[in-house]
């Protein structure tokens, strides 16, 4: 009879580790990446300016012309890049030659490039059936493409709006107090096992 009960026992501690060691875990995945958004939501905010981090600019994909190479949402780091080392089949990012009053940046890939009076290139979403009407200017492109991270433009997103901020600041409180909260029920629990109910 004294077997079963050892090994629920071992069963039980590997449990009670493996369920610590998640929530270690998540707690620090969380405090991580609430300190990366405050840092690229402060970054942008001060420098008013594109966030960037280790030399690469970042910019959220808003549309599926690039699909299936780049999804919407997605956050893609981009390397600026002299015009002269763009080749063709590169994914560049640029200020689109065809917005005459605001800036709207564009990241498509490179299917042609003319060498003139000037340098210009043509470009095409992945997804599109069309090269893009206008031909770049060399002097409209930001940088190439180097990485791209799924999904993360739509945190970013959120992050930068009143109840994305809210929830910045109280995930991270909020897993704190849940880890505090299981130590103390855990030496609670290791008191009640020594025989800390005695008179």
């Amino acid at each position: 009879m004294e077997i079963p009960v050892a090994k629920n026992s071992s069963l039980r501690d590997a449990v009670h580790k493996f369920s610590r060691h998640v929530g270690n875990s998540l707690f620090v995945i969380s405090l991580v990446l609430a300190v990366v958004l405050v840092f690229f939501l402060i970054q942008s905010r001060v420098t008013g300016g594109v966030p960037a981090v280790l030399g690469h600019q970042l910019y959220i994909v808003g549309g599926g012309s690039m699909s299936p190479a780049l999804s919407a949402g997605s956050v893609v780091m981009v390397r600026p890049q002299e015009a002269s080392t763009i080749r063709f089949g590169d994914i560049i990012t640029y200020r689109d030659p065809d917005s005459s009053t605001t800036a709207i940046i564009v990241t498509h890939r490179v299917v042609g490039i003319a060498q003139g009076e000037a340098l210009t290139f043509t470009t095409r979403g992945d997804a599109n059936h069309a090269d893009d009407p206008l031909p770049l200017p060399a002097s409209n492109i930001i940088g190439r493409v180097a990485y791209t991270i799924p999904f993360l433009g739509y945190v970013l997103s959120f992050m930068q709006t009143k109840n994305g901020m809210l929830l910045m600041l109280v995930l991270p409180a909020s897993v704190v107090i849940v880890v505090e909260v299981r130590k103390l029920m855990g030496y609670a629990r290791s008191i009640d096992n020594q025989g800390g109910g005695c008179v």
